[in-house]
C-alpha cells in the first residue's frame, strides 16, 4: 500500500498537469489587472468519512493546495509583479513573504542581509503603485514552476528543469523546493554530473544531495576524476569541496559510519 507521503506526491503531479495558469501576463503588464474571479471555482471532494485520519489530512491538503491554485490566477488581487528576464508575472506579497526568506527581506526592508550575489541578481522598483521586483538570475521557465510551488507545494519537476529549480531553491531560500529537487536529483547522479550537482549542494548547503554526492564519488572517484577537463575545472574552482572528497575517500568508513546517524543531519 503507497504511504500518504507517497499518494500525496502523486496527487500532486496529477493536479500539476491539470492546472490552467493565467498568472503570467503577455509582454509589459496592463495598468489595471482583469478580475479573474469567473475563473475561480471551488472544488469540493466532499468531506466523506474516511477510512483513517491520514485520508482526511491528505483531503485537507488538496483543497488547501487548490484553493492557492485560484488564489495565483486571482491577478486583480495582485499587489506585485516579478519581471523575469521581460516577462511578467502577477503574484501576492504575502504569499511570497511567508515561502521566501529571500522575498520576505525584500518587501520588509531588510534586504541589505542577503547574500551580496543574491541581492545583485534582484532590483526593485514601484510602477501603477505595485512593487516590482526585476529577477535576471532564473529564467521565466524556471520561475514560473517556483512561483506555482510556493503557492501549491507542487511543480512540474523532471529531468530538464531539477537543476535550474534547486538553484532557485536556494536562491530564493525556499527550503521545502530545496528538499523537493534535492530529493528528485539523488536518484540522477553520474559521473558527468556528480561534481555539478556537488557544487550547488555545497552553494546551497542542501545536506542531503551533499552526502548522496560524496557517497558517490567515494565509489566512482576514479571514473569522474578521468573527466580530465570537468575534474581540472571543479578542481580549481572548488578546492575546499575537493578537499573534503579527497579526506572522505581516504576515510571512507568513518564517513559512512557518520552519515549513518540521521539526528546529527538537516532534512535540507
Amino acid at each position: 500500500m503507497e504511504s500518504t507521503i507517497t499518494q500525496f506526491q502523486n496527487a500532486k503531479r496529477q493536479s500539476t498537469r491539470e492546472t490552467s495558469y493565467t498568472f503570467v501576463l503577455e509582454g509589459h503588464p496592463p495598468e489595471t489587472l482583469t478580475d479573474n474571479q469567473r475563473g475561480q471555482w471551488y472544488i469540493t471532494f466532499g468531506y466523506k468519512q474516511k477510512k483513517n485520519k491520514a485520508d482526511y489530512n491528505l483531503d485537507l491538503l488538496k483543497h488547501l493546495s487548490c484553493d492557492f491554485a485560484q488564489l495565483l490566477n486571482r491577478t486583480d488581487l495582485s499587489d506585485c509583479l516579478l519581471n523575469v528576464k521581460g516577462t511578467y508575472m502577477a503574484v501576492h506579497r504575502c504569499v511570497l513573504a511567508a515561502r521566501s526568506n529571500t522575498f520576505s527581506a525584500i518587501m520588509s526592508g531588510n534586504n541589505s542581509r542577503l547574500d551580496p550575489d543574491i541581492k545583485k541578481g534582484l532590483e526593485t522598483s514601484v510602477k501603477n503603485n505595485k512593487l516590482v521586483i526585476s529577477i535576471d538570475k532564473t529564467l521565466p521557465e524556471i520561475m514560473k514552476q517556483v512561483i506555482i510551488f510556493m503557492y501549491t507545494a507542487k511543480c512540474q519537476l523532471d529531468e530538464r528543469n531539477a537543476y535550474g529549480l534547486l538553484d532557485a531553491a536556494g536562491r530564493y531560500d525556499i527550503k521545502s523546493l530545496k528538499e523537493y529537487t534535492s530529493q528528485f536529483l539523488v536518484n540522477d547522479i553520474k559521473i558527468d554530473n556528480v561534481l555539478k550537482y556537488l557544487g550547488i549542494a555545497y552553494k546551497y548547503d542542501s545536506k542531503l544531495l551533499t552526502q548522496k554526492c560524496i557517497d558517490y564519488f567515494i565509489d566512482n572517484g576514479r571514473e569522474v576524476m578521468d573527466r580530465k577537463e570537468l575534474w581540472e575545472s571543479f578542481s580549481k574552482d572548488h578546492k575546499g569541496i575537493v578537499a573534503d572528497l579527497v579526506y572522505w575517500t581516504v576515510n571512507k568508513d568513518e564517513y559512512r559510519q557518520e552519515i549513518a546517524q540521521p539526528q546529527l543531519h538537516s532534512q535540507w
